[in-house]
């Protein structure tokens, strides 16, 4: 058995519309993204490498400020808490959060660095009758620390989580395996969701057995296939991979993303009838980065708002299925997603 989706299309815009009164609270590793542009001159003299010329410099919001972005984009209150280092990137994420309208509760780590993924980029020379003028990554320099936060770093998060939990009306856990998510503060982060009655939703990649008792984990599927230990090619082995992760997660539901095959939604009510959404765009995909940061933070404003969990995945969907047409970390607006779902057949 299985639930399909049906689009009551008046009901579907009436909940886009209410997104804008949602408000999260997203926890996890927080991420910089820097892009610099130049412009190639020559070969350099002093080794075989192209000189660029600078043309430009920007920053863009990644992890879990990514799916931050995503939540204020539509215009939900949106409080983002992770760890930075004392360092002057700090300073830029906490510029680039208060431009696109997040509150930034940053915990500050002498020991660690922010966490910033830099991309060097070289332009292609203009095509004499084209006005576009392309781009082509040259380098990648991620500055980041893997280990684990201490004991302190973890009671200056909870401590902030308590201050502001009364503020918000769910909690996304954003986490990328940079060391801020670690089990003891996962675990306090549910128990004070359950103590407040909000609904945690855990973005994560492993360690799925870290979120008992939250409200929904959402893994992509090659995460979910690694998890449960062999591959989905079909229906049938669908099933088996969804219940089994409702068990070792312990979640009460699971949403798995899959790509081109849409989305997959498992309850622990009823895990062998999941509610299937289809990838609404399947033809225009251009880059498929932060797509998860995206469905992960409209379900959090959906269920931050009392949405059903499948209205909420459905939303979601439709959002992710507009990212992708765009290229890097990527949001939607409430105008967009309401013009997208109507011009669906």
């Amino acid at each position: 058995m299985q639930k399909t989706l049906k689009i009551n299309r008046k009901k579907l815009d009436e909940q886009i519309k209410s997104f804008s009164s949602g408000s999260v609270l997203v926890v996890g590793d927080i991420i910089l993204d820097e892009f610099i542009v130049g412009s190639p001159e020559r070969i350099s003299r002093e080794a075989p490498v192209v000189i660029l010329e600078h043309m430009s410099s920007q920053f863009a919001l990644g992890g879990a400020s990514n799916a931050a972005h995503n939540i204020s984009a539509i215009g939900a209150k949106c409080f983002l808490l992770g760890v930075v280092g004392e360092d002057l990137y700090s300073k830029a994420l906490e510029t680039e959060c208060l431009k696109n309208s997040i509150s930034p509760l940053f915990i500050f780590d002498k020991t660690r660095p922010t966490t910033v993924k830099t991309r060097l980029l070289s332009t292609a020379h203009k095509h004499p009758t084209s006005t576009i003028i392309f781009k082509q990554q040259l380098l990648r320099l991620d500055r980041l620390s893997r280990s684990p936060i201490n004991k302190s770093t973890e009671d200056s998060i909870l401590q902030k989580i308590k201050d502001h939990i009364p503020k918000v009306k769910s909690i996304l856990i954003s986490d990328y395996n940079l060391g801020v998510c670690t089990k003891r503060l996962v675990t306090q982060i549910v128990k004070l969701s359950i103590k407040y009655k909000l609904p945690v939703i855990a973005d994560a990649s492993k360690n799925f057995n870290w979120f008992k008792g939250s409200f929904l984990i959402t893994p992509n599927q090659p995460d979910a296939e690694s998890a449960v230990g062999f591959s989905i090619k079909d229906h049938e082995s669908l099933i088996k991979a969804g219940k089994k992760l409702l068990k070792s997660s312990s979640a009460k539901n699971v949403l798995m993303t899959r790509g081109s095959e849409g989305m997959a939604l498992f309850t622990g009510n009823n895990p062998d009838s999941p509610f299937l959404l289809p990838a609404f765009n399947v033809s225009e995909v251009f880059d498929v980065t932060g797509a998860g940061d995206t469905v992960a933070g409209l379900i959090s404003t959906g269920l931050s708002l009392k949405s059903s969990l499948e209205t909420s995945c459905t939303i979601a969907n439709l959002a992710a299925s507009i990212v992708v047409k765009k290229y890097g970390t990527a949001v939607t607006s409430i105008k967009e997603l309401r013009r997208y779902m109507n011009s669906l057949s």
